[in-house]
């Protein structure tokens, strides 16, 4: 098994992608693909990354590649999506203790309203249902399940479809599979996989000079799956959010997926438009300096898990 520290490069920037850092977590089927990780996993990941390697800021990763300047030795970027409150109790105490800077990609309507994604809410659904047999628009036969195994397939399959294919109405989806499994739908939990900040605690992440608070969508839609009407909505909402009800002008952002289709020029377009200079990718890889002026709009990311 390849450890975080061994993506670390001589030459090359490695950004690492989290989402959630929790004590523990001991369901079955809920955080199967380990979106949030174990606090003490975490800790001796960022640890290791230190020792080996040189963090950096997101803003001294922007800065390298409008200077030209070489990444340093082993150079690493730490960055989060979404916004879960366990970036702030649990993961920035850590970063904070070790040194080492961090940005986190904030989805604003999470923040708003302390809601629950799509796939989170689906991964309840199936953690509290013992056996089902559900129908989707995209076949024809029913999928039936009846363990932890069958009920991460059908996971897996539901994730591949809806991140590949624009015409899928997300919340219709949801709704359907809700009533199928014969459970009432859940929006919002304050269960350590699903709360999320609230603005103060934003506000105050965003006031540790460690720390960068950056853009991620208003309601974590994918980019390139919207009409132009649709993209200048999300981007600009969710930067007035954060400036209104955080105090926060940030000229960072990352793309909700994160896929080689789920961003086009369009959408970097749109987002130059308010002043952003970085948009990281969730496309696994390394980057250079070298990447060309739109390099930091197309740099890739590790996910750990």
């Amino acid at each position: 098994m390849m450890l975080p520290v061994d993506r670390l490069s001589e030459k090359a920037l490695s950004i690492f992608l989290f989402h959630g850092v929790v004590e523990k977590s001991t369901y079955l089927v809920r955080n199967y693909t380990k979106k949030h990780i174990e606090e003490d996993y975490f800790e001796n990941v960022i640890s290791d990354l230190k020792k080996h390697g040189t963090p950096l800021s997101m803003d001294e990763v922007v800065d390298h590649y409008t200077t030209g300047k070489a990444f340093p030795f082993g150079a690493f970027a730490v960055t989060f999506d979404d916004g879960f409150e366990n970036n702030y109790s649990v993961a920035a105490p850590i970063l904070e203790g070790l040194e080492v800077p961090a940005t986190f990609y904030i989805t604003t309507s999470f923040i708003e309203y302390n809601t629950m994604s799509w796939i989170d809410r689906l991964e309840y659904c199936l953690e509290y249902s013992s056996s089902g047999c559900l129908s989707f628009p995209w076949s024809t036969e029913k999928r039936s399940f009846s363990n932890v195994r069958e009920k991460i397939d059908l996971l897996d399959e539901i994730r591949l479809n809806v991140k590949h294919e624009p015409s899928i109405n997300v919340d219709d989806l949801v709704n359907s599979i809700f009533e199928q499994c014969g459970l009432k739908q859940v929006w919002h939990s304050d269960d350590p996989l699903d709360k999320k900040m609230n603005w103060t605690q934003l506000r105050r992440l965003n006031e540790n000079p460690l720390f960068i608070v950056g853009g991620h969508t208003h309601t974590h839609t994918t980019m390139s799956f919207m009409t132009p009407e649709e993209l200048e909505n999300e981007v600009s909402k969710s930067l007035m959010l954060l400036q209104k009800m955080a105090g926060i002008s940030t000229r960072h952002y990352s793309y909700p997926e994160g896929l080689s289709h789920c961003y086009t020029e369009d959408v970097i377009s749109v987002l130059k438009q308010h002043g952003i200079v970085c948009s990281p990718t969730a496309i696994d890889g390394v980057n250079t300096h070298l990447d060309g002026p739109d390099g930091p709009f197309h740099m890739k990311r590790i996910m750990v898990a």
